[in-house]
Order: structure tokens, then sequence, then C-alpha cells
């Protein structure tokens, strides 16, 4: 799967584990619970049923390697969507292997359907690639009478079919959902029309699964259900975003900064010392943060509530709100020149502890944006359609 646009979140923690062609690979938390259940599922029940009358410590490590080359599989699989987006120009920060597989965060939508399509077709392609190169090594190990390593070989053929088979489902955001979008998108010159179908699917197959999940759990009575509800709820969050990200994309084309923003905020002087910021701004006001500018409204930074916290109260009067500021941040990650399009301003806004910017022009305050402007913006303008 890749996921475009705004990120979630969610696949924001992570364990760091390497870089590749500028990429950096992250383990996320729920990654070492499903890697610890199928090695213990491969070792226990699913290889002793193929090779029985072996040593415990075999299966152990055939459930290890099998364990492994599965999530090598995955990486490779996010790799291949990876290369195919940087060709087409989209930078890919990071890819994260989680409970359901792995993610390619990509750093913006393509901006074409032929390039969504080769995007998504980029990953199954490697899948496709591995199943002919493992079913290759099945057949020497069985030449060669390795049978432990074949039995790994072909269970790993057998989960990479199965790995390409959900994928190319047609629900976004499968890698078939995306296919069905960028066909969709081609046929019509509507993405977000594209977007809404595809995202529909993958909604209904995310009950589906949960249907599935109710099934294996109240009629099988096997706990494992419980993995398909969390798998669910995944893909009906990530389809729901992905309208929404689609329907963001059309409504803030051509739309700036400018157009959304609050005009003339209050700003906070850069020599006002804190006892009389707090007085005269905080309490008189009643918002959480303040820009703060210099005589002739250079943007110095943003002065939020928490700040005056960790300055000790008889400090007050001897700190003032330029320097509070200038030491806690950088003043131009607050910040967007009032001629930027609306929707860069939306993916900024995203990042984490950022829920409002300055607008600057030529460097000087002239108003703020939060999400909640933008999203305002948005919601009059479908409920209007305009």
């Amino acid at each position: 799967m890749k996921f475009g646009g705004l990120s979630n979140s969610f696949l924001r923690n992570g364990v760091y584990i390497g870089k590749v062609l500028g990429i950096r690979f992250y383990l996320h938390a729920t990654w070492f619970f499903i890697a610890a259940i199928l090695v213990w599922t491969l070792s226990k029940s699913a290889f002793p049923a193929l090779l029985p009358g072996v040593a415990p410590l075999v299966y152990f490590i055939m459930g290890g390697c099998g364990a492994f080359l599965f999530f090598v599989s995955i990486l490779l699989h996010e790799l291949g969507h990876s290369v195919v987006s940087q060709r087409r120009g989209i930078p890919v920060p990071r890819i994260t292997l989680l409970f359901i597989g792995g993610v390619a965060e990509i750093s913006r939508e393509p901006d074409d359907a032929r390039s969504e399509l080769e995007i998504a077709l980029g990953g199954p392609a490697v899948t496709v690639v591995l199943i002919a190169v493992c079913a290759l090594a099945g057949w020497l190990f069985r030449s060669l009478r390795w049978q432990p390593s074949e039995i790994v070989a072909n269970w790993l053929v057998a989960v990479n079919i199965a790995l390409v088979l959900f994928n190319m489902i047609p629900g976004y955001p499968l890698d078939g959902g995306r296919v069905l979008r960028a066909i969709l998108w081609a046929r019509t010159g509507r993405l977000r029309w594209a977007t809404f179908i595809a995202s529909r699917i993958g909604i209904g197959f995310s009950w589906v699964l949960v249907a599935v999940g109710v099934f294996i759990t109240a009629f099988m009575f096997q706990w494992n259900g419980f993995v398909f509800f969390l798998i669910a709820l995944f893909l009906k969050s990530a389809a729901e975003s992905g309208y929404a990200n689609a329907l963001q994309r059309e409504l803030l084309s051509g739309v700036t900064v400018r157009e959304i923003m609050s005009a003339n905020p209050i700003w906070i002087p850069a020599s006002m010392p804190l006892n009389l910021a707090v007085d005269e701004y905080f309490l008189a006001n009643h918002h959480i943060a303040f820009p703060v500018g210099g005589d002739d409204a250079e943007f110095r930074g943003l002065l939020r509530i928490e700040f005056l916290k960790d300055v000790p109260r008889d400090r007050w009067p001897y700190t003032t709100a330029g320097d509070l500021v200038a030491s806690r941040q950088q003043a131009a990650a607050l910040s967007i020149e009032v001629g930027v399009p609306a929707a860069s301003a939306m993916r900024q806004l995203l990042g984490p502890g950022l829920g409002r910017l300055v607008v600057t022009e030529a460097g000087k305050i002239v108003g703020m944006v939060t999400r909640h402007d933008i999203l305002h913006f948005i919601r009059i303008h479908t409920e209007l359609e305009v």
C-alpha cells in the first residue's frame, strides 16, 4: 500500500532501521507484535505440519527465516512503489512496516492518471518477480534435498501470491483500488469522482473483513479473527482519508492562503515584557497563541501560552516576548507566505503540534491561517458546490 498527500500521524511513530535510495525505513510498534505472532505460528503449527519429526530448534529457525524473508518481501514491495514514485518526481520520505504490512508514505499525490497507475503497479510488479525467485529457489532446494529450505521457499511463494491477490482488490487504498482510480481518472478526467468510487469500494471491503472477523471469532472461536477487525478499521480510515484528500485537492485548486486567512491579526511587539503580554493580550483576548513582531511588523515567532510556564513569574518583567520565541522555535517553520497555495498550507498545518500558521508578506505579519479556516472553507464549498 501507499499513502500520499496528508500523512496519518499514526504512522509517525516507529523505530528507524536504515535508509535506501534516500528513503528511511521504520518499524512501527505494532510490527513487533505481529512479527512475534508470525514466528510463533510458523514454528509451532505451520511448518511442523509440513515437515513432521524434526527438532524444535529447526522449526524455530525455519519460522524466523520465513518471517524475516516475508517482511523483506513487503519492504521490497513498498520500495517498488517508491522507486517509481521518485522517478515520477514525487519524493518518498519513509516506508513503515506495521501490523497490516507496509506503507510507503509519498509526499504528495501524483499529478496525472498515468503516474498514479505506474506507481500503483510498481509494488505488485516487484512481488511477482519475488514469487518467481522464491519458486526457483524452492526447485533448487528440492533438487539438493534441503527440505526445510524448500518448505520455507514454497511458503514464501504462497504468501506472496496471497499478498498480490489481496493488494489487487479494487478498493482504495489497496493497489488495486489505486489502479481502478487511475483508470477512472484517465477516462473521465475527474480525480474526485474516481477517488469516490474507489474509496467506496474500499470501505465496502473493510465491512467484508469485519464480517469475516466476526465469523472467525464467534463461530470458529479463534482469537486471530480480531486481526481482521484491525485491518478493516485501518483500511476504512485510509479510504475515507483518501477521498477527503482528493476533495481538498479539487476545492483548494487555485486558491491561495490570502483567500482563506484571517487578515490583520493581533500581534505582540517583540520588545514587550511577558507580564504585559499576559495582561494585555492573553487575558484580554482569550487566545492561546499570538504572533510576535518587530517594530515594522516583521515576524519573529509565535508565542504560545505553554511557553510562559517555562519562565518563572518573577522573570516575566525582565523577559521580552521576542527573547522567548527566539529561544524556542524557528520562525520560518511557523509562517507561510500570503501567495502560497492553500493546499500547501494544509499539508504544513498537518505537521505534529502545528495548528496555525502566521501569514506573512515580504516577512511582515498580514494574517493567520488555521486548519479550521481551511476545513471551514472546504465545508462551505462542498455544501454549496461552488
